[in-house]
């Protein structure tokens, strides 16, 4: 036997692989498949319709609930006093009323409904257009689904060429002011993809899905093939419905019955005894290869699983001399190699980027520094000027954070020290005309960093966002926050300014260009010195702001104090 297994050990993989395929394979499935394969057709037609009819029946809830949760937020809008007031009574306080209520109150429902694209009030009432919130109800004019829209307390859901919409018309508690009756529908354009989201699921090339309004028109196709079926042969189809009450829609799945029970499998009494045997043979048998040729080929892919999740430490060899021992200890060379090339480039980098950052530490001399600012300081104080007094300390103690004594690791504690000196020279020199805020969680206040971080983003804050605000638009504001994710610290510098556009917001990381190189630095510093988990990410959204995020693992340096 361990002659057999020796020899099996050594022969090559196209053998092995003939080998097993042809015990382990051919043999059971010959044996199985001839005996079994007309005997459960019926069985698994019923099975199959009962998995398509529980697929149905659970997209149908989906949708239903839903649509639900936007007839809420229909409700909350059409059957409220105040909004009732405002778009059928034509109220004399319409400018305070919009501002106060339909302005934010909308902002909010699109903001925490991210699926829905556009809420609108259409109205006869041109006293009280605004922007895309309120708008002509002459464009209703234009639009196909507008028609037959239904009674006030009733909504109406379209789904036109992919696109979704609900439209509810509101009911006017009292006279209007001016005696004129009005005419106000409550419009919400929906992204049909998300509301729709399952029915690709189940849509094969044998499976057709529809949706049916109350009077049996197709609002949408997932598979139009099918649907094109003659009358004929209908009887050859299985057809699941289910309703779907919120929108009074109908949803209808069928497919041919002979895509459900092709290649039926049963399994009877008269085949009870084979199963047995022929499962007992192939585990005798796969316990026999194993050894020799899967549990070697498990191990092998165990360590290449290891190495990619980023474990290159690990020792891959074997003594074997078929072509899975020859792959083995190829590779264990080659991860042998990849090991001495990242050491040598890892090693090069942190000594090239310390270099460039005492280069830049050296070329200011403390001593003469901390004297002049000391100096300066004293004459500020004995003449009253505080504010000199202030700026002077919070230049001090910004370069005292930055030179660090020439280490590369610093307290968060006196980073975070560092970025708030430095954001108070930038409020003077920026006559207050901004807002700054700091908020980092206490828990972080104890572990270490790479220091020269928040400087850097915090000063491309202020140049690429505050300052590039419009004069008299809105105030500036930047804010500092942190807070600890499991085994790591993410902190965010988020700014109002007009924001990034995608494309740059990738670019800054990867060039040396001017708007992103010390975002860039930061970056690269992060990434050689803690691993590409780790390192800088920007957010931006036009006309609303930017934000930075910088992610570190917690850690303490040797004989580091905390402070």
């Amino acid at each position: 036997m361990a002659l057999l297994l020796t020899r099996f050990k050594n022969l090559r993989f196209k053998q092995k692989l003939i080998i097993s395929y042809i015990v382990v394979s051919i043999i059971p499935l010959l044996a199985l498949g001839t005996f079994s394969y007309n005997q459960a057709s019926r069985f698994l037609l019923r099975q199959a319709e009962q998995n398509l009819d529980g697929s149905i029946g659970q997209i149908a809830t989906t949708i239903n609930y839903r649509s639900g949760q936007y007839e809420s937020v229909i409700n909350s809008i059409t059957q409220n006093i105040v909004f009732r007031q405002i778009f059928m009574t034509n109220p004399a306080n319409f400018p305070v009323l919009y501002r106060d209520y339909v302005d934010p109150f909308f902002s909010n429902i699109l903001s925490f409904n991210k699926d829905l694209l556009q809420i609108s009030v259409f109205t006869d009432n041109s006293d009280i257009l605004r922007g895309e919130y309120i708008l002509p109800i002459a464009l209703l004019d234009r639009m196909p689904w507008a028609e037959g829209l239904g009674d006030a307390g009733s909504t109406k859901w379209n789904l036109v060429n992919g696109k979704l919409f609900a439209v509810r018309p509101f009911e006017a508690d009292e006279p209007p002011r001016d005696g004129t009756p009005r005419t106000a529908l409550l419009f919400l354009s929906i992204d049909a993809d998300s509301m729709l989201h399952g029915l690709t699921e189940v849509q094969t090339e044998a499976y057709g899905i529809r949706i049916e309004d109350r009077q049996g028109r197709t609002l949408y196709s997932a598979y139009e093939k099918l649907e094109r079926t003659d009358t004929a042969d209908r009887g050859d189809y299985v057809y699941m419905t289910k309703e779907i009450p919120e929108t009074g829609w109908r949803l209808v799945c069928f497919a041919p019955k002979k895509s459900l029970s092709v290649d039926a499998t049963s399994i009877v009494n008269a085949t009870a005894l084979i199963v047995v045997i022929c499962i007992g043979v192939l585990i005798f048998i796969i316990g026999l290869f194993s050894n020799g040729f899967v549990k070697r080929i498990i191990s092998l892919n165990k360590k290449m699983t290891m190495v990619e999740t980023g474990n290159l430490k690990i020792s891959v060899s074997s003594s074997a001399r078929d072509e899975i021992g020859q792959l083995t200890n190829k590779f264990g060379h080659m991860l042998a190699n990849v090991n001495r090339l990242i050491e040598e480039v890892y090693q090069s980098k942190i000594t090239q980027k310390e270099a460039e950052l005492r280069a830049l530490q050296t070329q200011i001399n403390p001593h003469f520094l901390y004297n002049t600012l000391s100096i300066i300081n004293w004459k500020a104080l004995e003449i009253d000027a505080m504010e000199i007094s202030q700026i002077t300390n919070s230049v001090s103690r910004f370069y005292r954070a930055v030179l660090n004594k020439g280490k590369s690791i610093i307290s968060v504690a006196s980073e975070l020290e560092n970025a708030t000196a430095y954001m108070q020279i930038q409020l003077i020199m920026h006559n207050y005309n901004f807002d700054f805020a700091c908020d980092v969680e206490e828990e972080l206040l104890q572990y270490d960093m790479i220091n020269i971080v928040f400087q850097p983003i915090l000063e491309n804050a202020l140049e690429h966002g505050i300052d590039q605000l419009r004069k008299g638009s809105r105030r500036g504001r930047i804010a500092l926050r942190g807070q600890a994710e499991g085994d790591d610290m993410t902190f965010e510098v988020a700014d109002n300014g007009p924001g990034i556009r995608e494309e740059l917001a990738e670019e800054v990381l990867t060039s040396s260009s001017t708007a992103g190189y010390g975002l860039k630095n930061v970056h690269d510093r992060i990434q050689i010195r803690f691993g590409a988990a780790y390192g800088v990410w920007i957010r931006g959204t036009p006309g609303e702001g930017t934000t930075v995020y910088i992610k570190f693992p917690k850690f303490r340096a040797p004989n580091s104090s905390g402070d």
